[in-house]
């Protein structure tokens, strides 16, 4: 098992949840910023209505004045449908397409206005868009750790869904706690469970979480095998769909201090990033220095 951890930053989660809509110019420069600090993947916007997320509108603007040239990091955008993936797949920039499946029918049905039936027939499709256009598929199973609506849930259900997902061709698989029910036992399950079956599958964590129960969090993930993790600098968004209060990420300053205890190897420019996050705490105030 190596120990070499991949990060992922996601402003687009940061942002999709804020009460305003931040300017395209704006948007860019931070991701700009956040291009130097060396991070695996950058989850900078999706391709979805504007109507249903306008924090989100002109992410092809946004992308435009993204900067690649000095930068191994990759790209990541987040679809809704096929039409989004056609979009997002033709810009050369995008080096990962993100598709939001679930295995709560509630949850798609309030995120992406599908259902468990539809879905896995877009995720088809999607995948052989990702193939056509040279991408790597990545799909987020939110609800992944248990369900709030009264949904059926138990870890088989999360089984079967991984599985059938591989079989189209899936390549990478983010589990995904959307409204905070995760706990240390259920990720460590999820984990012990999934990893020895797909070895050659990236399995990664996306975490929405309070502070205060992160630590134990990464430690499960960690422990059985994950070193795929998401995170926000500042633990800034949420998801807005779920019809609950958002519950912010996972705070990538809070991963880098699990990374300096454990003494997990990462690429990670860590002082930039203390700089970054102290200077977009608010966005709100968000300004590019």
């Amino acid at each position: 098992m190596h120990n070499k951890i991949k990060i992922t930053e996601s402003p687009r989660d940061a942002q999709q949840g804020l009460p305003f809509t931040i300017e395209v110019e704006q948007r860019a420069a931070y991701i700009n910023e956040l291009m130097k600090a060396g991070f695996d993947v950058i989850d900078f916007g999706s391709f979805v209505s504007p109507k249903a997320v306008p924090q989100m509108a002109d992410s092809g603007q946004v992308l435009q004045l993204v900067d690649k040239s000095l930068s191994a990091t990759k790209l990541l955008a987040i679809v809704g449908n096929t039409r989004g993936a056609l979009e997002a797949s033709a810009l050369e920039k995008v080096d990962l397409i993100g598709f939001p499946y679930s295995i709560s029918n509630t949850f798609l049905q309030k995120n992406i206005n599908s259902d468990l039936t539809r879905v896995y027939g877009t995720a088809q499709e999607i995948a052989g868009i990702c193939i056509k256009n040279q991408k790597v598929f990545r799909v987020f199973i939110s609800m992944a750790f248990g369900n709030p609506y009264g949904d059926e849930w138990n870890e088989n259900i999360l089984k079967v869904c991984v599985q059938s997902l591989v079989d189209i061709g899936v390549q990478a698989i983010t589990l995904s706690d959307t409204v905070g029910l995760a706990t240390p036992l259920s990720i460590k399950s999820a984990f012990d469970a999934l990893l020895p079956v797909y070895p050659n599958i990236e399995l990664g964590l996306h975490l929405h979480t309070e502070p205060q129960t992160a630590g134990a969090k990464i430690d499960a993930a960690w422990n059985a095998g994950c070193r795929s993790f998401d995170g926000v600098l500042n633990g800034i968004g949420g998801c807005p769909m779920t019809g609950y209060e958002l519950l912010g990420n996972l705070n990538t300053l809070d991963l880098l201090s699990y990374c300096k205890e454990m003494n997990i190897p990462h690429q990670l420019n860590e002082p930039l990033l203390q700089d970054i996050a102290s200077r977009y705490i608010d966005f709100q105030k968000i300004k590019y220095k």
